[in-house]
This record gives C-alpha cells, structure tokens and sequence, in this order.
C-alpha cells in the first residue's frame, strides 16, 4: 500500500511539473505569444504544416489535446486552431477524436490518483455523496451528457470529477463524443469559416446537435420507463 502511494504520489508531482511547464510554454514562449495575439497567422502556419504532413499532422494533434486534457488546462483554444490547419470538417472529426482521447485519459488519471483517497476522507462521511456517486454510476451516460451540454464547466474539471465517481470509462468516452459536438463545431468554426456563425441555417444546424441530447434527458425524467428497458435506471 505504501508503494503505491509513493508511485502516486510520484505521477501526481510529474503532471504538476508538466502543467507547469506547458503553461509556462503558452505564456512564455515566442510560440505561446504568437497563439495568444495572432491566433489567424499561425494558425495559417499550422496549415501548412498540416498539408506537408498530413499523416503525422491529425496524430499530432491528438497527442497534444490529450496532453493537454489529461493536465486539466484550458483546451478551447486547440479546436480554433484545428479549424485553421485542418478545416472544418475534419477539424471537428479531429477534435471530437482528441477530446475523447482527453476525456478517457484525465477520467483515468483522476481516478487512479484521487479517487481511492476521494472515497475514503469525503465521500464515505457523506451519505448524499455516496447516494449520489450510486446514482451517477447507473446514469453515467446521462451525466455526462448533462456535463458536456452545459457549455459553461470545464472540459478538464469535469473530466477530473467524472475519475472521482463511478461513472464508466465507456460512459465518459461516448457522452463526450456525442454531447461534446455542438461545443467542438462552434469552436473549429471560430477558427475555420466564422463567417458561417452569422448564417442562420448553420446556427440552427448547432442549436439541433445542442438540443437534441437535451431532449433525451428531459425524457429520461419523463418516461424513465423507457431508459430502464435498455439498461438504464
């Protein structure tokens, strides 16, 4: 036991130094400059790299999202800059792939370093804690859903947050695919084609890929008859 709090305690201290260290590249460096004062220029930058490489290019990206994901910084910018390099269609397949891969990669390691100290100093003194922990683990999928869609909780929080419950890493994946859309789409536009947001048929193309995950939870509550019949309560 004390092993492995030492081999946690060991990975806990290299993610520190290494958020440190990417944020000190995003605010520090001439790169991290460029990104934050002329995001258009590199991203122009990045295209070319991309079309140069266009294998290497997407596993590139990836790597870095879930990189960055798994440290729990801000992720945002990342899709703008897929939409400059790769474009819009493939910025947001790229993205939804990375922050999948960033979701699954924070909730794991979230849960192997936190979650067993979590349980046991706060959430075994709290009987709403372990009630609700219950709830979350037959209703994962939902609330992740519920997460993504409210727009306003960081990506990387929550990510952290859903390692602490029992939520399944298959719940974490597929609701961050599929609720984490709309977000993601907005986002590559920004960077890809944002004259497209001043189009109303696009921004209810949004609206629908928003609304319709909200829908299924309103009838989750509605008819949780339904949901019971394939395996959720």
């Amino acid at each position: 036991m004390q092993k492995k709090s030492k081999v946690k305690l060991g990975i806990l201290g290299i993610v520190a130094i290494l958020a440190i260290v990417a944020a000190g590249m995003m605010l520090f460096t001439e790169q991290g400059r460029e990104i934050r004062n002329d995001p258009r220029e590199f991203g122009k930058k990045m295209r070319q790299w991309v079309e140069l490489h266009p294998l290497e290019a997407p596993l590139a990206y990836i790597a870095a999202y879930t990189i960055v994901g798994a440290l729990a910084l801000p992720v945002w910018w990342l899709p703008v800059l897929a939409g400059h390099a790769f474009g819009l269609v493939a910025g947001i397949f790229w993205t939804q792939i990375a922050s999948t891969s960033a979701a699954i990669a924070a909730g794991t390691l979230s849960r192997f370093l936190l979650a067993d100290w979590f349980r046991r100093r706060i959430e075994a003194h709290t009987v709403r804690l372990q009630q609700l922990d219950e709830k979350l683990g037959h209703n994962g999928l939902l609330a992740v859903f519920a997460v993504r869609l409210a727009h306003f909780i960081p990506a990387g929080v929550s990510n952290y947050a859903f390692g602490l419950t029992t939520i399944s890493l298959r719940d974490i994946a597929v609701g961050t695919f599929i609720a984490g859309l709309p977000s993601t789409a907005l986002e590559v536009t920004i960077g890809a084609a944002p004259q497209m947001l001043s189009d109303w048929r696009y921004v209810a193309i949004l609206a629908v890929l928003n609304i319709a995950p909200i829908g299924a939870l309103i009838v989750r509550y509605i008819r949780p008859d339904w949901f019971k019949s394939i395996g959720i309560e």
